[in-house]
């Protein structure tokens, strides 16, 4: 296990407030902080947005794909169904906040946190999850089809039905978890750590039948 620690986002004491429209400069969003907003704004090219805060801004169906986001927080925020696919996160951190949906297809999420979120139905397939943690959050159906996960942490999430096929998960803890089903590729699950629980489930995956009363 590597000695490096997840990164937190470099912000000051105290952002500026500003509306998003104000904010924006050339598809540059700078040290600020947004809040109480609707967002639907349809980016022409990717956006830039470094040192901000975002709190209780709904996101209304965005597609800002290819976009950078570096010590960027979002709290109590409503990002369903986001496309956020080929992005780069870096010190970034989503706290008590709705992705339902939101596509990370392909992105690249560097020491970013998901925190008591709602991750539902989300896509990082193809995606590069780098010394990032998720956290206490609701993780059902969210798909990471062939991921590359590298020094990720998985805590207390619930992941029933969670989609992992095709992604190594050699150094991946998944004990404190909960699920009934998930989907890995038997052969990737090398090196994983799971509960006794789970390991009879992944036993049942197998077609094996439990004695219980070996």
């Amino acid at each position: 296990m590597s000695k490096i620690k997840r990164a937190e986002p470099k912000l000051p004491a105290e952002l500026p407030a500003s509306l998003f429209e104000e904010a924006i400069d050339d598809h540059y969003i700078t040290n600020c902080r947004i809040s109480q907003e609707t967002i639907d704004f349809k980016a022409e090219r990717a956006l830039h947005i470094d040192t901000v805060v975002f709190e209780n801004v709904s996101f209304v169906d965005i597609v800002w794909p290819r976009s950078e986001f570096v010590d960027v927080v979002f709290i109590n925020c409503d990002l369903s169904n986001a496309n956020f696919s080929r992005c780069v996160f870096h010190r970034t951190e989503f706290r008590n906040s709705k992705l339902m949906g939101t596509s990370f297809v392909e992105a690249g999420v560097r020491h970013t946190l998901f925190t008591e979120c709602v991750l539902n139905y989300a896509a990082f397939g193809f995606s590069l999850c780098t010394f990032s943690k998720f956290e206490n959050s609701s993780m059902r159906q969210a798909d990471f089809y062939v991921a590359e996960l590298k020094e990720t942490i998985f805590t207390a999430c619930e992941m029933d039905e969670i989609n992992f096929a095709e992604t190594d998960l050699k150094g991946i803890d998944l004990s404190t978890n909960r699920f009934e089903n998930i989907q890995v590729t038997i052969e990737n699950l090398a090196g994983c750590t799971v509960s006794p629980n789970q390991a009879l489930a992944f036993a049942r995956q197998l077609g094996m039948r439990i004695n219980n009363d070996a």
